[in-house]
């Protein structure tokens, strides 16, 4: 079925823990708005929160090393620094220079999902892989 301008069938919301106070909040929230907006034609559309704590670095980092304790976003960026000198948010290239680590890095995320979930908030956690899987799949 080809897609009308305007037409969406789902919401995804990307965002970190960082330290922001109203994390928890913020997931609530998405939670109590999945299946409540509607696209153009009307339609319930489902809306997820993809979180990574403590910052999306983290999902990067994870293409290299294993991270298994918290640590702050400082760190996060510092270490994955040690693996992509120059490293900028919002800078370019990211794909490039991980996508062959893609495997191990979604491996690690998933070891990471099965001891925490976003909501805990202090221990490291992503869900960059689902969506990264969602991205390829519909790239294919």
């Amino acid at each position: 079925m080809a897609s009308t301008p305007g037409e969406f069938d789902r919401i995804i919301v990307v965002f970190d823990r960082d330290e922001h106070q109203s994390y928890h909040a913020a997931l609530a929230q998405a939670a109590a708005q999945n299946g409540k907006l509607r696209n153009d034609n009307g339609v319930a559309v489902p809306l997820e929160a993809v979180a990574s704590v403590p910052c999306f670095e983290l999902w990067l980092l994870l293409h290299f090393e294993d991270v298994l304790a918290p640590l702050p976003r400082h760190e996060a960026l510092a270490r994955l620094r040690t693996h992509l000198p120059g490293y900028e948010k919002g800078g370019g290239g990211h794909w490039a220079a991980t996508q062959g680590l893609r495997d191990v890095a979604t491996h690690r995320a998933l070891r990471l999902a099965q001891a925490t979930t976003a909501h805990d908030g202090t221990q490291p956690y992503t869900a960059m892989h689902e969506l990264v899987s969602r991205l390829v799949h519909l790239q294919d």
